[in-house]
């Protein structure tokens, strides 16, 4: 009876962790669009827009 209990337990308990992790991209998503991915851009993107404004002011 004990054995059938604990593997039951241990079932219910494999399954909740499976289920959290199932969760955690969804989880990720936000901190990374409002955190992360601002701040790559602004180091991707940030020497090109000032070689573009560069290149803008100086044409005029």
């Amino acid at each position: 009876m004990l054995r059938v209990q604990s593997d039951e337990l241990r079932d219910k308990r494999r399954q909740r962790a499976e289920e959290a992790a199932l969760k955690i991209p969804v989880l990720l998503i936000f901190p990374l669009a409002f955190c992360i991915f601002p701040a790559m851009f602004v180091v991707l993107l940030g020497p090109a827009a000032i070689r573009i404004f560069r290149d803008l002011s100086g044409a005029l």
